[in-house]
């Protein structure tokens, strides 16, 4: 992390079956994540964020069973974020932001148990909020903002009791904000006009 690598991430690195952390972070890579990586089965961390990268995220990271942090911020993916990765039944963060992800939030991360982070904000993801977030018991920090996202924001989030930080600003939402989630917007101009429910 933090040097001045270039070109793409080598292929080769699929084939490192004991590696455990694989941080890339703040380079300048290019091409694409090679689908190879999936095939790191004792994988824990892999943080590729500020670079370069664009195409897909393969979808053999959702292979990854051990993983536990997953950070590809800060680069120029596109595409739709594969249901396969709400088969990371060990993960702890998601950090997808400031990339240019389209299509809609996959229910299927509703399925990522142990998830305390998602970061989904600033790219073109459209659709409504997939009430299935509300399974995610253990999140704490959740940021949608900053994309296109529409209807009301699902009645479901509120079962999500460990909560602290929410951000919803920038998008197209409609309706109120349940009380139980009104303390855990972020201040400023997070909350989108929206009022609160008055129940």
């Amino acid at each position: 992390s933090i040097n001045k690598l270039e070109g793409e991430i080598p292929p080769e690195l699929g084939n490192l079956a004991n590696l455990e952390s694989l941080s890339l972070s703040v380079n300048k890579l290019v091409g694409e994540i090679p689908p190879e990586l999936g095939n790191l089965a004792n994988l824990e961390s892999l943080i590729l964020a500020a670079n370069e990268l664009g195409g897909e995220i393969p979808p053999e990271l959702g292979n990854l069973a051990n993983l536990e942090s997953l950070n590809l911020k800060e680069n120029d993916l596109r595409g739709e974020i594969p249901r396969q990765l709400g088969n990371l039944a060990s993960l702890k963060s998601l950090v997808l932001n400031f990339n240019l992800f389209s299509g809609e939030i996959p229910p299927e991360l509703g399925n990522l148990a142990e998830l305390e982070g998602l970061f989904l904000n600033f790219n073109y993801l459209r659709g409504e909020i997939p009430p299935e977030l509300g399974n995610l018991v253990n999140l704490k920090q959740l940021f949608l903002g900053d994309n296109q996202l529409s209807g009301e924001i699902p009645p479901e989030l509120s079962n999500l009791v460990h909560l602290w930080s929410l951000q919803l600003k920038g998008n197209q939402l409609t309706g109120c904000i349940p009380n139980s989630l009104w303390d855990q917007l972020e201040d400023d101009y997070n909350r989108s006009g929206l009022p609160e429910c008055f129940e």
